[in-house]
């Protein structure tokens, strides 16, 4: 089971009672902050070397989210109807009451999100009144291929079966509903557009002026290649770190939490300059992608940012997300309805 290192602070949502649990290191009113949004399956734990980085550093506040029936937060009512709607109207709300509430100076705001938090992140920074400035992608693109999602899934599967939602919910420190609901095609419910290929994100950015990074491992199955020339052609800035050896997602070690942090090029303060990393490597977190993550290994990154004029904004068409109907669909179910509705 993953636990975070750092106490829970809460943050009471209006809806149901709920809360949203949280770690947090900085001043409250440090005038830089960096948002993390963690993967499908994962919780805030798995931002705790970051946030250890970080203490100490002067002007900055990093903050770790678990969402909804995740971590410390709080279950949906009967455990059901988890949806990427209801974990960004979750993150909307703390954005607003808790990092830029009425009254006060708004912060330099930055997102960086572990593959599904990093898709949220998309969305969150479409919407300019988040006032997100900057963006941190952990090993996802712009686009979610169909063949990552099929090519995970036999990468989850243990002595020839996948593990039961019980055992999932127990070892990710998660709710039963949860590992249900992300099971389900109805759990991908905003707005994206598709080709053959996949599900595309890129339009969410279109008119994003801020800086874009992107760690990636040099093994993934999400994040190949040639998502990371896509990144680089819609945002020739994009400062990018490659993880060699790593799969899906990139862990939190030293060099990775350096790349971050220097990649925020706070005004107060810079963090120190580590030695070159030759010890063991951090063991990563567990977590599950979209819909399912591989163990990723041992990192020795190289960072490759190149700058250059950046593109004319796209204006982005309207698209409805594919919904399925039945409360729980096998991964194969879900990829062939996803490839079925691109063919109109």
């Amino acid at each position: 089971m993953t636990v975070s290192k750092f106490p829970a602070l809460q943050f009471p949502l209006s809806k149901d009672s709920r809360h949203l649990a949280y770690s947090a290191v900085g001043d409250a009113n440090s005038p830089y902050v960096l948002l993390c949004l963690p993967g499908l399956l994962e919780t805030r734990a798995t931002f705790d070397p970051l946030l250890q980085a970080a203490e100490g550093l002067q002007g900055l506040r990093v903050i770790s989210v678990d969402l909804c029936g995740r971590g410390d937060s709080s279950p949906l009512p009967g455990d059901k109807g988890y949806t990427m709607r209801v974990y960004l109207e979750d993150i909307v709300h703390f954005i607003r009451a808790e990092l830029i509430p009425d009254g006060k100076p708004v912060p330099h705001i930055e997102v960086l999100g572990t593959s599904m938090g990093g898709i949220l992140a998309m969305y969150l920074a479409h919407d300019a009144q988040n006032q997100v400035s900057g963006l941190f992608f952990n090993d996802i693109g712009l686009d979610l291929p169909w063949m990552s999602i099929y090519g995970l899934y036999d990468g989850m599967k243990k002595e020839g079966r996948l593990p039961t939602p019980e055992e999932m919910a127990a070892k990710f420190n998660v709710s039963i509903g949860a590992v249900l609901a992300v099971q389900s095609p109805s759990h991908f419910d905003l707005p994206y557009r598709k080709d053959w290929k996949g599900m595309k994100f890129g339009h969410l950015l279109s008119g994003f002026k801020g800086p874009v990074r992107l760690m990636h491992g040099s093994e993934s199955g999400v994040c190949p290649a040639q998502q990371v020339k896509e990144l680089q052609r819609e945002f020739p800035k994009a400062q990018v770190l490659e993880v060699t050896g790593a799969a899906h997602p990139v862990p939190f070690n030293a060099m990775v939490n350096q790349f971050v942090l220097q990649a925020l090029h706070l005004p107060a303060a810079t963090p120190a300059k580590p030695e070159p990393v030759r010890e063991a490597p951090v063991q990563q977190a567990q977590q599950m992608p979209m819909p399912f993550d591989t163990p990723a290994a041992a990192p020795q990154p190289k960072a490759t940012p190149e700058p250059v004029a950046e593109p004319e904004p796209v204006q982005p068409k309207a698209a409805t997300a594919q919904q399925g109907t039945e409360p729980r669909v096998g991964l194969l179910g879900l990829l062939k309805q996803l490839l079925g509705a691109t063919k109109k």
